[in-house]
């Protein structure tokens, strides 16, 4: 009897348990991966009060996309974000991270042109044009056009002078060798 009694102590222990620790550990819908920064709704290029709608769905499938980005699914996210994309073309979210999961998925020809979209659509925002210029330094290091890619990474630093990706590469590119003549 008593070795029963332990037995159901330490299942309820463990559900218990679960029940606290594995909500953090699952994002809910509408959140946001790990070290994402929110999405916030694009003001002031909504005019027609029927597109609020779709912006708000497109908002919504970017946000899967991360998710799905953050999980490694890289043609599911690319999906998505075309989706969110055709829904809402003004929003500058999925065109950044359209460009990014390109980039994760090697076709650097392909990421850039999201991110002139992006970039268009940001320009009021330093922080997320940082994370565009950064990006685009690192398309530029990937395909071996090191002084672009020097440049992308200043520009990134001159709107977020602590942007983690813009500094790294940055770091990257000034402790190359230089070249052999």
């Amino acid at each position: 009897m008593k070795k029963r009694w332990l037995h159901s102590g330490r299942l309820w222990l463990a559900i218990t348990a679960a029940l606290f620790l594995l909500p953090g550990c699952i994002p809910l819908s509408g959140e946001s991966p790990i070290g994402e920064p929110p999405l916030k709704p694009i003001t002031g290029r909504t005019t027609d009060p029927s597109q609020t709608g779709q912006q708000e769905a497109s908002l919504q499938l970017t946000d899967e996309g991360r998710q799905l980005l953050a999980s490694g699914r890289l043609d599911e996210a690319v999906s998505v974000f075309q989706k969110a994309i055709s829904l809402y073309p003004s929003n500058p979210y999925a065109y950044y991270y359209l460009g990014q999961a390109r980039y994760l998925k090697r076709d650097y020809a392909q990421s850039l042109a999201p991110l002139r979209q992006a970039e268009l659509y940001l320009s009021d925002n330093p922080a997320w044009l940082a994370r565009v210029y950064a990006l685009r330094g690192q398309i530029d290091e990937a395909l071996s056009q090191l002084n672009e890619a020097r440049n992308q990474y200043q520009k990134a630093l001159s709107f977020d002078p602590r942007n983690p990706e813009a500094r790294e590469g940055l770091d990257r590119i000034q402790n190359l060798p230089a070249p052999a003549e």
